[in-house]
């Protein structure tokens, strides 16, 4: 049942994504371009490796579609009733919460793979270890959602989603862009302690050598920490 409700969320979710051009762009196009344009300028200026590059990124998808995307998909639905009438519906609140993210999730991951391919057409050497990548685009894309149910509890409306992932966006994307350029054995547990310092840790250690324990004990800790307060202060209706 709760699979099925997913599923079945989702569905809608996505129709009513693709039926509005500014939400389009706004999740799809924007940070695909502006992913495209990270990997032309780190591949034409050569100052960052294929990890640092591939670090960058995930956390700039991680930042702009699941985390910002999922936030206004959320605020959006609770200010239209949608998230109190699915509960009356007898689904699970965390089915609920993961249909209307699934959009979000489902977009950064194809544009993750898009932009992947587009740096190994470019001539970027394959990962040695893939499966690091992998995870960290996987764990990252779920703490950007838990992140977004957090930040929605705070957020009245869509409109205003503009500004409440402001502070968390800055957060992933300057943890990321930190590690990017600091050398491995710079990056301590403080830095880890930021969303997407720990994602673009484990990212670029695929392609370097990197230890991939820390950052994973970080990515996990992030995820157990944040998730319980996010699903606690969320708000199914609006105030008033």
């Amino acid at each position: 049942m709760t699979a099925r409700a997913v599923l079945l969320i989702a569905g809608a979710e996505l129709r009513m994504l693709t039926r509005s051009v500014p939400a389009m762009v706004l999740a799809g196009v924007l940070p695909t371009a502006l992913g495209a344009l990270l990997v032309w300028a780190e591949s034409d200026t050569g100052k960052a490796g294929d990890g640092a590059t591939a670090a960058l990124v995930v956390v700039t998808l991680m930042a702009l579609t699941a985390y910002t995307a999922g936030t206004t998909a959320l605020a959006s639905r609770r200010q239209q009733f949608v998230l109190k009438r699915l509960r009356l519906s007898g689904a699970r609140d965390t089915a609920i919460i993961a249909g209307v993210l699934a959009p979000a999730v489902v977009l950064t991951l194809l544009q993750a793979a898009l932009l992947f391919t587009i740096v190994a057409v470019a001539g970027a050497p394959a990962p040695s270890r893939p499966a690091a990548p992998v995870l960290a685009l996987a764990a990252g894309t779920v703490l950007a959602g838990v992140l977004a149910v957090g930040t929605a509890a705070f957020t009245s409306g869509p409109e205003y989603a503009q500004f409440t992932t402001v502070p968390l966006a800055l957060a992933i994307v300057g943890g990321g862009y930190r590690v990017a350029v600091a050398p491995p054995g710079d990056v301590g547990a403080a830095l880890l302690a930021l969303p997407g310092a720990s994602v673009a840790q484990l990212t670029r250690s695929g392609w370097e050598a990197v230890p991939v324990l820390p950052a994973t004990v970080a990515l996990v800790l992030l995820l157990v920490l944040a998730a319980p307060p996010a699903l606690r202060l969320f708000r199914w209706q609006p105030r008033g």
